[in-house]
């Protein structure tokens, strides 16, 4: 018997680990997909109140975080799931800043 097959018989099957910003990131690309196809079909919908819906963003991920680190299920912080936080935390921010410039932009003169 090799030894790798000893670690895992002793220790018993290795349980997946999941990366923090998964769900996060799934449930972002299916909105806005589901906003992008709305905009094609409707497009006389006014769609900036997507925007304003941003730090939603930031609610999942810190939410999906909380969750995995209560539930005592191995989760994996590593520099993919690092980099896919970072990803969703510098998307949320643009477009925050973009819905703020919507909404305010013309009120302090930052007009197209």
């Amino acid at each position: 018997m090799e030894t790798s097959e000893r670690t895992n018989t002793a220790c018993g099957p290795e349980t997946p680990r999941r990366r923090v910003g998964t769900f996060t990131l799934g449930v972002t690309l299916v909105a806005a997909g589901g906003l992008m196809l709305v905009s094609l079909l409707a497009p006389q919908l006014d769609l900036r109140w997507a925007l304003k819906l941003s730090p939603v963003i930031l609610i999942l991920l810190g939410v999906e975080t909380l969750l995995a680190a209560r539930g005592g299920g191995k989760i994996k912080y590593d520099w993919v799931g690092m980099l896919l936080c970072f990803v969703l935390v510098c998307a949320a921010l643009c477009m925050y800043g973009l819905a703020w410039w919507f909404l305010y932009g013309p009120e302090y003169g930052f007009c197209l």
